[in-house]
């Protein structure tokens, strides 16, 4: 045995660590060119111990979390349960948000336009009666692309309390088919015929022109009722889904319609259409969808007893045609979230002329007609007096819509070749959305 350096004896078992004992944290310097660094080893036992360590508080977290967003944060006392009843605390609890107990000014808000009517979502049913004509309208739909919006879906949303649920469940109309009277289409005839001379066939009224142009609040999830202004049209728009406003929140609000063409027996009105969809229900945040426009051709008898043609439309010849927004909380001016995107077809036509609504005694109202080719060809038939192109009839209604469009508007490269001619600067605005529609 070699003596150490002190000089005493070193013992057989010395600088040698027990059997049973992990191997210690080990500072080795690595010598490098321009300085020294370490290598760590940390003893296995350590990092298995991090790791159960580390999945346990996840796992306690995400049952903590679970937990909050199913079990309500406050409890209902026995006596306000019985006073209240359960649909009551079941109520209360739709519109408390927060699920503190309380409901916020802006909790109350959509509670408030509820109680302001007397149901929730309107159903307008007009009869039909034994001498009138019948008019098929029938819906056709595909829904939105998810793909087209500029957020994505799957890393931004989720959970039950996802505001943009609505949307993506929204994959079929509400109603496929509905028959109307031809009478009820005497909603679009004006009061004084005019070609090009545009008038209104729905909005705030005659008795509200203060209220024209005001934007409307976002924090509402059932239209106002309606009472003979607009009920046609809220008809036709409810069979693509139930909530719908023909009143958008945002200028331009209503509808307006001008005459393209007549003769002694027949008008043929086209029309443009602004309204929205709200696409939730309590307790989830408020959803809006909002088309670019809805374009409409009416070919009707100067008297309303007879319907000719009938076609509503959103247009798509935008990439983008559908403006969305919705709240990720109470507060609209600072929890709204914005998008816009793609909706390949959203369209109601007429699938057959106008018939009787009795014929040989036999009640003709529940029937569905559809015969394409007769329809358009009485339309084919139709000498008209008077008309204008469906192109310039289209873009009065726009100039009535949109007064800034009196300036003309051209795109990039006809921009240059114009201002070429007329020796001009060339003022150049980058959209992400069109300013003559709803779409922006």
């Amino acid at each position: 045995m070699a003596d150490d350096p002190g000089g005493g004896a070193s013992s057989p078992q010395a600088g040698l660590a027990p059997a049973n004992t992990p191997p210690p944290i080990v500072l080795i310097p690595l010598q490098t060119k321009n300085k020294s660094t370490f290598t760590v080893e940390i003893p296995r036992w350590l990092g298995w111990l991090f790791i159960i360590s580390a999945s346990s508080f996840l796992l306690f977290l995400s049952a903590f979390v679970a937990y909050r967003l199913m079990v309500p944060r406050f409890n209902v006392l026995p006596e306000i349960l019985e006073d209240l009843g359960v649909d009551g605390v079941v109520m209360f609890r739709q519109y408390d948000r927060d699920d503190d107990g309380y409901l916020s000014l802006d909790e109350f808000e959509p509670l408030a336009h509820r109680l302001l009517e007397t149901n929730e979502t309107h159903i307008y049913d007009v009869p039909i009666e034994d001498d009138d004509h019948v008019v098929t309208l029938k819906t056709y739909f595909t829904p939105l692309i998810l793909s087209s919006m500029s957020k994505d879906l799957n890393d931004v949303f989720g959970g039950s309390m996802n505001s943009l649920i609505g949307l993506q469940e929204w994959t079929k109309v509400f109603v496929e088919w509905k028959n109307f009277a031809a009478k009820d289409f005497k909603a679009f005839l004006p009061e004084n015929i005019a070609l090009g001379e545009v008038y209104g066939i729905s909005g705030f009224g005659s008795s509200s022109e203060d209220l024209k142009g005001a934007t409307l609040s976002s924090n509402r999830y059932y239209p106002p009722k309606l009472y003979d202004d607009g009920i046609l049209i809220h008809r036709i728009l409810s069979m693509f889904h139930p909530r719908v406003f023909i009143l958008s929140r945002f200028a331009p609000q209503g509808s307006v319609a001008c005459i393209r063409a007549y003769n002694e027996e027949y008008l043929d009105i086209v029309f443009r259409v602004h309204a929205e969809f709200q696409l939730n229900e309590p307790p989830r945040y408020p959803f809006w969808f909002t088309p670019a426009q809805f374009a409409g051709n009416l070919v009707i008898s100067r008297d309303g007893s007879n319907v000719v043609y009938f076609r509503m439309f959103v247009p798509t010849e935008q990439k983008l045609n559908i403006d969305m927004e919705w709240l990720n909380g109470p507060r609209e001016h600072e929890s709204m979230e914005v998008d816009i995107g793609r909706l390949p077809l959203m369209e109601v036509n007429m699938t057959a002329p106008s018939f009787a609504a009795m014929e040989n005694g036999e009640d003709q109202r529940e029937m569905q007609k559809t015969d394409p080719v007769q329809l358009m060809e009485d339309l084919a038939a139709i000498q008209w007096d008077e008309e204008i192109s469906v192109v310039e009839a289209r873009r009065i209604l726009e100039l009535k819509l949109y007064p800034f469009k009196k300036v003309p508007y051209f795109n990039f490269t006809d921009a240059y070749d114009r201002a070429k001619i007329e020796k001009k600067l060339v003022h150049s605005i980058l959209l992400w959305g069109a300013l003559d529609d709803q779409s922006c």
